[in-house]
């Protein structure tokens, strides 16, 4: 077993070294020895794994599905839906923007290159810790429950961008060289299956002083997403009131704070790396003049807000100049290091869960109940309380209101259109190239080169 364990760990060193070369800062917010990490160390020591852990969280933040990075895929899916429109010179995001993707863009490799190394590295953390003989078990289990957590979120950003895609639990070459895809509803199954057992593993309190790793709260957040694109209405109303109801969280009734670290609704943010920092969505979208070198709001999402909402003056900032005007997403400002960080990228929020709860309640024949929860975003926001009084309108009244409110957040709105069928009937209209058959990414085209096993490519690619 001993000999098996450092193998493990060898390997694991191999892995999370070759990942700091490509990137920035690692071991944030955790203090690792001296030197380097020893290979016999790693997980010999709670603090070992913790550096281990920081590791992963970094490359997260720095790359991948949920990175504010100009080309990561928060950037990426906001121009693929209709949040935006595409300026600039960067031919790979302008393929996003036009929906004309071939399987060779590097951006698509890269997102599934980058994302399937976190998974391995999850994964490989998992084991690690599985076969500590020193770690506690109260703390084993907090480290299994939270590589279960994350292991099922990023599978769930990969197969709401490629459909049927791989998932992996295992670090063993053999099986993952020739993997196999499965269906979209198994991998659902999967991610349910590890978020319910991270969720018995992982306690109620936050690891940290800030929220920057998941509790239980966070657990429920993405339970209640998860559900509510499974159309299980109850199982994810029942979630959503879960973190609604949470004493640890309050409802911000101040728009301009929405997106400060310090907001009380905020259920998990990424950390920014190191003090002074702020977010990479803040360097990705801001810009000072125009014409503008990179995608802008576009004016129809500008134009889709009531003149006296809120969010329209303090979430977008309009630049002047010639052709303009164009609008940039405001929700993060900070662009420069500010001595101590203000602002951390968001990845649930109170707002979300009162619009899944809202949608819930509107699917199970409660449709005042998903008004109130509807009209708390709105009210907030300025604005009276909306006027839809069937299903139907109430339904379109929420699907727009996450428009508005989740603009540019880790690609709510593509997956928006997409899960409620509304993709066609709105992308077709403000996008010419639009097809059915892009409601996914192809496979990249170096994946099913190197495993057959990926094929058949998805149609019309």
């Amino acid at each position: 077993m001993k000999d098996k364990m450092k193998i493990q760990i060898k390997y694991w060193i191999i892995i999370t070294t070759f990942m700091s070369l490509m990137g920035c800062e690692s071991f944030i917010e955790v203090e690792a020895p001296n030197n380097q990490i020893l290979a016999v160390d790693v997980f010999t020591t709670k603090s070992g794994a913790e550096s281990a852990l920081a590791d992963i969280y970094a490359r997260i933040r720095e790359e991948g599905v949920v990175t504010g990075n100009t080309v990561g895929g928060t950037v990426i899916m906001a121009a693929y839906s209709d949040d935006l429109i595409f300026f600039g010179t960067n031919t790979t995001l302008q393929q996003f923007a036009n929906h004309t993707l071939i399987p060779s863009n590097t951006s698509i490799n890269t997102i599934w290159r980058t994302t399937y190394a976190h998974i391995y590295a999850i994964n490989a953390f998992k084991e690690g810790v599985a076969n500590s003989v020193n770690i506690t078990e109260e703390d084993k289990s907090r480290f299994l429950g939270e590589a279960l957590f994350l292991r099922a979120f990023l599978h769930f950003y990969l197969v709401n961008c490629y459909g049927q895609i791989p998932y992996c639990t295992s670090t063993d070459y053999t099986i993952n060289q020739n993997i196999s895809k499965k269906s979209e509803s198994e991998i659902y199954n999967l991610i349910l299956q590890d978020v319910t057992e991270a969720k018995e593993l992982i306690p109620e309190d936050y690891p940290t002083a800030e929220r920057v790793r998941p509790n239980k709260s966070v657990v429920d957040a993405f339970l209640a997403r998860v559900h509510l694109y499974n159309q299980d209405w109850q199982e994810a109303n029942d979630a959503a009131t879960a973190v609604i109801e949470n004493q640890l969280y309050s409802w911000n009734q101040d728009i301009e704070q929405e997106f400060l670290r310090d907001n009380p609704s905020i259920i998990w943010s990424l950390h920014p790396g190191l003090p002074g920092l702020n977010t990479r969505d803040a360097r990705s979208f801001v810009f000072a003049s125009g014409p503008p070198t990179r995608p802008t709001l576009a004016p129809d999402l500008h134009n889709a807000f009531e003149t006296n909402d809120f969010r329209k003056t303090a979430w977008i900032k309009t630049i002047q100049g010639t052709g303009g005007p164009w609008y940039h997403a405001n929700k993060y400002k900070k662009i420069t290091n500010t001595g101590v960080s203000e602002e951390y990228t968001i990845l649930f929020r109170l707002a979300e869960m009162y619009l899944i709860r809202a949608e819930c309640k509107a699917m199970l024949n409660d449709l005042e109940g998903a008004k109130d929860d509807l009209n708390k975003i709105r009210n907030r926001a300025g604005i009276v309380d909306t006027g839809a009084n069937t299903l139907q309108d109430v339904l379109q009244a929420i699907l727009n209101e996450r428009r508005l409110e989740l603009f540019t957040e880790q690609s709510h709105r593509f997956f928006d259109l997409k899960r409620t069928g509304k993709a066609n009937e709105v992308l077709s209209i403000v996008k010419p190239n639009w097809r059915e058959t892009n409601r996914v990414f192809p496979l990249p085209e170096n994946e099913l080169l190197l495993n057959q096993n990926l094929l058949p490519q998805n149609p019309g690619y």
